[in-house]
């Protein structure tokens, strides 16, 4: 039942079910680095909710199959890629580190790699 969200729908584009394919255990460590933040980071609550709050928006705007196209945003494209490669796309809100390691694959690419 743990699977890529790939599967999910069965296009290779992830949906609104895609939260279904992570395992609790990994979506409760995910959560892991906000509570220690709070630890190294003083923060008030409010400002700690609302950061949450964004982070849950940017995590519907990627997995939601509309790629914006908007440089240097990592958007939905290059999040797919990222889901069915596993070894691109790993940035989180921008494109710069993929670009400056290699690690980079663009989905206008991709689309021209289909129609042939």
């Amino acid at each position: 039942m743990w699977g890529c969200c790939a599967f999910v729908r069965g296009n290779g584009c992830c949906g609104a079910k895609a939260g279904l394919a992570f395992h609790p255990v990994d979506g409760i460590l995910q959560a892991v680095p906000h509570v220690i933040a709070l630890f190294i980071i003083p923060t008030h609550f409010t400002t700690h909710v609302g950061l949450l709050f964004l982070e849950a928006v940017w995590t519907a705007n990627i997995h939601d199959c509309i790629h914006g196209k908007l440089w240097p945003v990592m958007g939905a494209g290059y999040h797919t890629i990222h889901h069915t490669t596993y070894r691109h796309n790993y940035g989180h809100y921008t494109i710069w580190m993929d670009w400056m390691l290699g690690t980079l694959r663009d989905p206008s690419d991709e689309e021209g790699k289909k129609v042939m």
